[in-house]
């Protein structure tokens, strides 16, 4: 059996989770298979909502996103899509952010503000791997993924207008964790139980939300 993983990304009002709030949420839920030779992301389900912040979205924040007040008026609370972003994960999923840290302390503040089951899945780091395993010019998803795309690791077609949006990141992100991985990992460590002993190579100390 194949490992199953969630790409997730937030968008959020600002930079900080104890002032700022989160405005969308985008997951891809997906595992690996091989193709034309090499392991590459299937994707089994999608997961993406706004969310109403209960604030006004500063403009240097829909300047990033293109997320406005008008569009998240009606959105659900925060409450509701964290039950719903849950539900999707499942608990036996590993999670991968691009710089994790700050996704992760925007949802351990969610969790924390609208208690209800906390995931207890690791979430690993793309920008850590990349930078372990890989030398750039830049780390920044967009780049990294145009990087691997002129190197015929990646056969997404990349899109830089749709960039910062949560869904799209999160498409983009999986296929760059899979071509990442492929670079240390053999088919095999891509397996349920191979996995967490063969990435804990690459990033020896995963993050989790109830640290």
């Amino acid at each position: 059996m194949q490992a199953k993983f969630i790409a997730f990304d937030l968008e959020t009002t600002g930079l900080s989770p104890k002032t700022d709030q989160i405005i969308e949420f985008g997951a891809i839920k997906f595992t690996v298979e091989k193709k034309n030779g090499m392991m590459v992301p299937k994707i089994l389900g999608e997961f993406e909502s706004l969310v109403n912040p209960n604030m006004m979205i500063p403009p240097q924040a829909t300047r990033v996103n293109n997320i406005t007040d008008d569009m998240v008026a009606n959105a659900p609370t925060v409450a509701k899509v964290l039950r719903q972003f849950t539900a999707f994960c499942g608990q036996d999923t590993f999670w991968v952010a691009h710089n994790a840290d700050f996704d992760a302390n925007f949802l351990r503040a969610a969790y924390k503000n609208n208690p209800q089951f906390l995931p207890t899945s690791p979430i690993f780091d793309s920008l850590k791997i990349a930078r372990t395993l890989m030398s750039a010019s830049s780390y920044r998803l967009g780049e990294l993924a145009k990087t691997l795309k002129f190197q015929n690791q990646i056969s997404l077609d990349l899109d830089s207008a749709e960039l910062h949006r949560a869904l799209y990141d999160c498409e983009v992100l999986a296929e760059v964790f899979v071509a990442l991985l492929r670079r240390r990992l053999k088919d095999s460590d891509f397996g349920m139980a191979s996995f967490l002993p063969a990435i804990l190579k690459i990033q020896p100390e995963p993050i989790y939300l109830h640290k």
